[in-house]
């Protein structure tokens, strides 16, 4: 055969193993684009699973604090994927979601003050997505799962809150509390101690914009024009009866108004030792205010009047935001038919039952009370002390709050979380004021 043939066929062969190379080539190429595609189409439906799977569990967690667990599973349910907004893509089955309630130990918000039980909720689903170039291999559909656990939060829609600080400063807050040390570790007195947790209280409230006001019982000589609280300022005397303030009255004759509601108590994320507000609960050099007593316990019309200038507030706001009250007393009723005055000394021997009413008049507005019983070491059981009423302290503070998870005490067993000190109370009352939020997996 002559050389210049067999270079011919040669050449062929080459071109014949090139092309074929090519071409499986093309189908490598074509497989692996196939395969891409499908990756990317399951990295998509497992981002869309994922984001149902958090937004079912934050739905859940906001109702964890105050609603049943069967009212937080609804309502987490309306949320997983393929409900609603948050369909999957066409062609992805869902299964079933599985949701659970946690009780977590290092939670902000105890699972044993919560209606439901639970301070935490987890939400685990799957889905089957189809595929289209990885059939030729044999893979028709991949599974899928996402996981997600949410903490509990108390907090509702309204983007700002309105709330109102009452605080007890009768002659009995000057006593120290052994269980609430100083920084140098000296106990401080029980109006120091809630003082300190109200401030941990402002520093803790995240909404942008939330206004807080304070106000005191026994009420103040003068108007709160008057005794708008000022570092360094003289105290304000105590008026002469109960019956001095009108009724629902904040601006005129005595009042419990120490500083109105306002939203200047934080600057640059810590507090501002120039607010009214701060300087009031003892922030930076100020002592804040102190508790010279002067007339016993009767609460009722300061719950009237918070109520009263909290409505005054977020009428005029767009949205209204939402009303609260946050009363720290040690829920007795001591004051005498003298001190209550002409207007209220037809209270006298009911005087807990009157503040039990004038609450439930603020709750049926929609304003939220939460209460902080500050028994210090004392009897949870005997009556109050105001002439004759069957209430105890513990019971009338707990049909003031809202329910039963907005009800805290150093002390009353019945408490939300049981028997906790003043810092961890308020600092529950702010978690609850916030929204709830995601958690790492390994949160226990």
């Amino acid at each position: 055969m002559k050389r210049s043939t067999i270079k011919r066929l040669a050449a062929r062969r080459q071109q014949g193993a090139i092309g074929i190379m090519a071409a499986f080539s093309m189908i490598l190429l074509i497989a692996i684009a196939g395969l891409a595609i499908d990756a990317g189409y399951l990295f998509y439906c497992q981002k869309r699973l994922q984001a149902a799977t958090d937004a079912a569990a934050l739905a859940g967690a906001a109702d964890l604090w105050t609603s049943s667990f069967t009212t937080a599973q609804a309502n987490a349910m309306a949320y997983t994927a393929g409900k609603g907004k948050n369909a999957m893509p066409s062609g992805v089955t869902v299964s079933g979601a599985t949701i659970t309630g946690l009780q977590l130990t290092n939670a902000q918000l105890p699972a044993s003050g919560a209606v439901s039980k639970y301070n935490a909720i987890q939400v685990v689903q799957q889905a089957t997505v189809p595929l289209t170039f990885a059939g030729v291999f044999g893979f028709k559909s991949l599974a899928i799962a996402a996981s997600s656990k949410a903490a509990a939060g108390g907090a509702g829609s309204p983007a700002k809150y309105n709330v109102m600080i009452v605080l007890d400063t009768t002659a009995s807050m000057n006593n120290t509390d052994s269980n609430c040390p100083s920084a140098s570790k000296k106990s401080l007195t029980r109006l120091q101690c809630a003082q300190q947790a109200a401030l941990l209280l402002l520093q803790n409230l995240t909404n942008a914009g939330d206004n807080v006001g304070l106000m005191v019982f026994p009420p103040l000589a003068g108007s709160s024009k008057d005794t708008d609280f000022s570092c360094g300022s003289g105290q304000q005397g105590i008026a002469s009866s109960y019956s001095a303030v009108g009724t629902g009255v904040v601006t005129s004759g005595a009042t419990y108004q120490v500083t109105g509601p306002g939203s200047g108590y934080l600057k640059n994320g810590a507090l501002n030792t120039g607010s009214s507000i701060v300087q009031a609960l003892g922030g930076g050099s100020c002592s804040g205010i102190p508790a010279i007593g002067g007339l016993g316990t009767f609460y009722a019309q300061a719950i009237a009047s918070a109520q009263a200038a909290l409505q005054n507030m977020s009428q005029g706001q767009s949205p209204p935001g939402q009303n609260v009250i946050i009363l720290l007393s040690d829920g007795d009723a001591t004051s005498s038919q003298s001190q209550l005055g002409n207007t209220y000394k037809s209270t006298y021997g009911q005087e807990c039952k009157a503040a039990v009413t004038s609450a439930t008049t603020a709750r049926q507005t929609g304003t939220l009370i939460y209460t902080v019983a500050y028994i210090g070491g004392g009897s949870t059981s005997a009556s109050c002390s105001d002439g004759g009423s069957d209430l105890t302290p513990c019971t009338t503070m707990q049909q003031i709050a809202s329910g039963p998870s907005y009800f805290f005490s150093d002390t009353c067993p019945n408490a939300a979380g049981g028997s906790i000190n003043l810092n961890a109370a308020f600092s529950a009352i702010s978690y609850s004021l916030t929204k709830p939020r995601l958690v790492p997996q390994n949160a226990t």
